[in-house]
């Protein structure tokens, strides 16, 4: 048999085992170290036959070449047709990457949020509080404002995970996509499996790191008076706390956690945790019909699904899981019930002494509407999607 052809590809050892992939397409596996070490072999040129008789010997195990090698073509990496291996070609913005994480940049990222932190300390004014979304007295320009304020806001915390993976000479980027009926922005960072672990850092918290900036800008622009711009400012700044505080929801697989299961070494700590938790409510009587018809119910699945370390870990993660839902439940709290108190200490007095002729009384009942017509969208895009999606499952 003879030699087969590879594209260029990555080897990054990991405690359990080898990530290979290909950068350009964004295709990675978790190998084995001896199915690395047999792949190393082929990609070097030597031809299967000679590879399966070196594993034999190496490893005191026979291999079926013919499937493993069936897995690479699966997998992209196999050079299929004549045609030379396209060099990969570089990244674009790699300088502006290398830029925003200079040693320049974090002295005046420094500075900033120091001068921030001095603000905030000595004028209440411009802390953050719920009172601070109010910037106008009109509800249905907070409403509208504000929501159109998110989408660059997220954009911007998406470019800077964008921008720190092109800083590594990788092919990160960003996409527009929708949820149910709400356009979202998302870095795709798949390219950080060719890279060590210890490189991968940055990248995931370079997102926290741009609404930190935000934050401290918006901040110093609210505390330079008291006008309507300096006022939305500060309405923004509120709303990048929020989306601050919800990166310490790791077990919603936030940034964080994606720097937790980096520095534990695990693969997807996410799953593990949650098929440990649905076996663990199967033996609760009231529970077991419930969890069974979920597909949680049997333990043989469980034991090869995961890794060892994500399995190792998953017990102390679930314990995190639910210290973090009390906390989620906490900070919701803190956060949104002043939020519906300034919205129906101001809508209520507006419709119940409001005429009708009033221009605070229709302003009212239009934000009203709006909360209506957004929660209504909700539940119809939902149950839509909800109902396609079983559709999908049942073919």
């Amino acid at each position: 048999m003879s030699a087969i052809e590879f594209h260029p590809l990555t080897f990054v050892d990991e405690r359990d085992g080898v990530v290979v992939g290909r950068p350009d397409t964004e295709s990675y596996a978790v190998l084995p170290h001896d199915g690395a070490a047999l792949l190393r072999r082929l990609a070097a040129g030597h031809p299967a036959d000679e590879a399966a008789h070196w594993y034999l010997g190496e490893f005191g195990e026979s291999v079926d070449i013919g499937d493993f090698v069936s897995t690479l073509r699966e997998l992209g990496f196999v050079r299929e047709g004549p045609q030379p291996t396209a060099t990969p070609s570089r990244p674009r913005m790699l300088r502006l990457g290398a830029w925003t994480f200079s040693a320049t940049a974090w002295i005046a990222y420094t500075a900033l949020v120091v001068t921030c932190a001095a603000m905030t300390a000595t004028h209440p004014r411009v802390r953050p509080h719920a009172d601070a979304v109010f910037f106008t007295p009109s509800l249905v320009a907070v409403q509208l404002v504000l929501a159109f304020a998110q989408l660059p806001a997220v954009a911007w915390h998406e470019f800077f995970h964008v921008l720190a993976g092109r800083r590594l000479g990788l092919p990160t980027r960003l996409s527009v996509s929708r949820r149910l009926f709400f356009v979202v922005v998302e870095a795709h960072l798949d390219g950080l499996y060719s890279v060590p672990r210890k490189k991968r850092y940055l990248p995931f918290l370079a997102g926290m790191l741009a609404d930190l900036l935000l934050f401290s800008g918006l901040t110093l622009v609210g505390a330079a008076g008291t006008g309507w711009a300096c006022r939305l400012a500060l309405a923004v700044a509120y709303t990048v706390v929020l989306r601050l505080v919800w990166q310490f929801y790791v077990f919603l697989r936030t940034d964080l956690y994606y720097v937790f299961t980096t520095l534990l070494g695990c693969g997807d700590l996410h799953g593990a945790t949650s098929d440990y938790l649905r076996r663990r409510a199967s033996r609760l009587p009231g529970l077991r019909r419930l969890t069974a018809d979920a597909g949680g119910g049997g333990d043989v699945g469980a034991e090869s699904a995961w890794s060892e370390r994500d399995r190792r870990m998953a017990p102390w993660f679930a314990l995190l899981t639910v210290a973090g839902v009390g906390f989620l439940l906490a900070t919701a709290v803190l956060a949104l019930v002043p939020l519906l108190v300034g919205f129906a200490t101001r809508l209520g007095p507006a419709l119940a002494h409001g005429t009708a002729d009033g221009a605070r009384f229709w302003d009212s009942a239009t934000s009203v509407g709006l909360f209506a017509a957004e929660f209504t969208l909700l539940i119809l895009v939902s149950r839509r999607e909800a109902s396609q999606s079983a559709g999908t499952d049942s073919r």
